[in-house]
């Protein structure tokens, strides 16, 4: 999660002495010099509040960044408004220090409430970070009513916009979007909003956000399976290997290894002609679970001619170590469980063989 601690850099200050070394002869000149006198207060009260966040005086600097709150609030100054946005951001993220996650919420809250409409670089990407923490206070709470509404608010502000960092929050917030509506069993509107984040940002050159487009692919290849779309499917996965196999991004190389595993489990399932070879063997390779789950494949896809007792027994031993749950691995069973009815004895009771086998790995 990204967090950020804003402090502004202003020019010099005139100082009230100079300000007032001559004496204004007319209305506009006295309306200048209160203005200025008003800006340079504020600029002490910032810089003060500040300073008490890196002396780690949290409750002084929550108590001083109030009251600037409360005297400014209703400026049409630009240059306090900005120290206002940003006001209000480090005394949330005070709040959040003291772990008052209520008064945090509710600072992220009025940021976006007064600066949405802001179009501004800086107060642009302080109030996408205020979204973004509060979709994680919202996530940690486990409301997933208001961390959908946090999401959508997000991608309708946001979706469009050409600030590189904003970007990079936008396709974590679009693909936590997928996440949650798959989670909900939700599958073509995650299916929806990961085939949007892709169309906008698979050409995004930026590390992180393409570790998460790919997870995005996966989800999206996982999700049309589900909904009966194979074909879509196993393009979504083909288009991962295809795309990210020389990725040296350790969590990349998991998912591309993933996708290969998941792409055969899908082939078979579905009575098409699994796409075992030397490459996807080596791609699979690359993690334990993947390699795992080849193999198993391999062995699962033999059963439908002849039963496999003595190949189960081998890979038994060879993975007697291993367990899903060491892997965090919630693996879902439907697909096999679906496939397996439908065959015809003495084939399903040599593949169903193979699903009790690899379920006890799962028990473990």
């Amino acid at each position: 999660m990204m967090k950020m601690l804003f402090a502004s850099v202003f020019g010099l200050i005139l100082t009230v002495s100079a300000l007032i070394s001559s004496t204004p002869n007319t209305t506009k000149e006295l309306d200048i010099l209160k203005e200025k006198m008003t800006l340079q207060n504020a600029q002490n009260m910032f810089k003060d509040a500040l300073d008490l966040y890196y002396a780690d005086k949290i409750d002084e600097m929550i108590e001083a960044y109030n009251k600037m709150i409360r005297e400014f609030e209703n400026s049409t100054n630009e240059e306090i408004n900005v120290m206002m946005v940003q006001s209000m951001y480090n005394l949330a993220l005070g709040y959040k220090k003291k772990n008052d996650i209520k008064a945090e919420k509710d600072t992220y809250k009025r940021i976006v409430l007064k600066f949405i409409d802001a179009n501004d670089t800086n107060t642009e990407f302080i109030v996408a970070n205020s979204l973004y923490n509060q979709a994680d206070i919202a996530y940690n709470a486990n409301n997933t009513k208001d961390e959908i509404k946090i999401y959508q608010k997000f991608i309708d502000r946001f979706e469009n916009t050409d600030d590189e960092n904003i970007r990079v929050l936008t396709v974590g917030i679009m693909a936590s979007l997928g996440y949650v509506y798959g989670k909900q069993g939700k599958e073509n509107k995650a299916i929806d909003i990961y085939t949007k984040l892709i169309d906008k940002f698979e050409d995004f050159q930026n590390e992180y956000a393409q570790s998460i487009i790919v997870g995005a692919l996966i989800n999206l290849g996982i999700n049309h399976i589900k909904t009966g779309k194979i074909q879509e499917g196993l393009v979504s996965y083909q288009k991962i290997i295809d795309k990210f196999k020389d990725s040296a991004d350790s969590n990349v190389v998991q998912i591309v290894a993933a996708a290969v595993t998941n792409k055969i489990e899908a082939e078979i399932c579905n009575d098409i002609k699994p796409t075992f070879s030397d490459k996807n063997e080596e791609l699979a390779d690359k993690s334990e679970y993947s390699i795992f789950m080849y193999e198993f494949l391999q062995i699962l896809y033999g059963a439908t001619h002849e039963r496999q007792t003595e190949n189960l027994n081998i890979w038994q031993s060879k993975y007697s170590h291993f367990s899903f749950k060491n892997k965090n691995v919630d693996f879902d069973f439907s697909d096999l469980d679906k496939w397996v009815k439908k065959l015809k004895n003495p084939k399903r009771d040599w593949v169903q063989e193979c699903i009790d086998a690899l379920k006890m790995f799962a028990d473990k």
